[in-house]
């Protein structure tokens, strides 16, 4: 998967996505059990097709980019992706779901940089909770909160601005909040401050109860003291508990 720097690249992402629909394929075609969810065949066969555009627009780059053929580009490679997920879960095949994961996250940061804003799937805010549940390591969460903060910030707009805050299921909440954990999980103050700086900004109405778990989880966890300030500091901003 992408790391600090970010560098992807885009033959060995295809050839990652190509290999995973295979497997599944073959595992499906040994599998006893009835699966409810269209053949894998055809979903090969749209992804072969698909990745073999990607290849043709690495070589002769969009100049374009963001115009909205572009973005649906970016909506078909999250939507095949997705049914290699909903096979890869139905067939239970962990090590396949694991890889997946890692895909996704990284086809959304390529995406990102090569089709437009970026339209939030909800596949992408679900793999990226998985990456991050599955390491304990502070080094490899920090890494990891360099991938949230680009994806954060090539969403659509549309989708940033957040009209609609019924739904607290909705990606870009979730996305955002999830930024802020794993920011934490990090035991970085610097990369937690960007992103809780963030977080009141972008969702004011959920600061105060998060501030207020975190302080629960840092005082629990045996977080570094630097760790536990911080947090503190945005408690007291967002919460302004009485002294006693």
């Amino acid at each position: 998967m992408a790391q600090a720097n970010l560098d992807i690249d885009l033959p060995e992402l295809i050839q990652a996505m190509l290999d995973v629909c295979a497997t599944l394929q073959q595992t499906a075609e040994r599998s006893e059990s009835t699966v409810s969810l269209p053949p894998l065949a055809p979903v090969c066969e749209s992804l072969h097709h698909f990745t073999a555009l990607l290849a043709h627009l690495e070589q002769t780059p969009p100049t374009r980019r963001g115009d909205r053929d572009f973005q649906e580009l970016s909506r078909t490679g999250f939507a095949l992706l997705e049914q290699l997920l909903a096979w890869a879960d139905a067939l239970d095949y962990r090590d396949m779901r694991e890889a997946l994961d890692e895909i996704i996250v990284t086809w959304g940061v390529w995406a990102s940089r090569h089709l437009g804003p970026l339209p939030l799937a909800e596949p992408l805010v679900d793999s990226l909770s998985k990456v991050a549940n599955s390491h304990r390591d502070p080094a490899f969460l920090a890494e990891l909160t360099h991938v949230y903060r680009e994806i954060v910030e090539a969403v659509d707009p549309a989708v940033r601005a957040d009209g609609d805050r019924t739904n607290p299921a909705r990606p870009w909440r979730i996305l955002n909040l999830n930024y802020g954990i794993v920011a934490t999980r990090s035991h970085e103050p610097e990369i937690m401050e960007q992103a809780f700086e963030q977080l009141l900004h972008r969702l004011p109405e959920d600061a105060p109860g998060f501030f207020a778990e975190g302080m629960r989880q840092v005082e629990d966890s045996g977080y570094p003291e630097p760790v536990r300030r911080l947090m503190e500091k945005y408690y007291r901003l967002t919460n302004n508990p009485t002294l006693h």
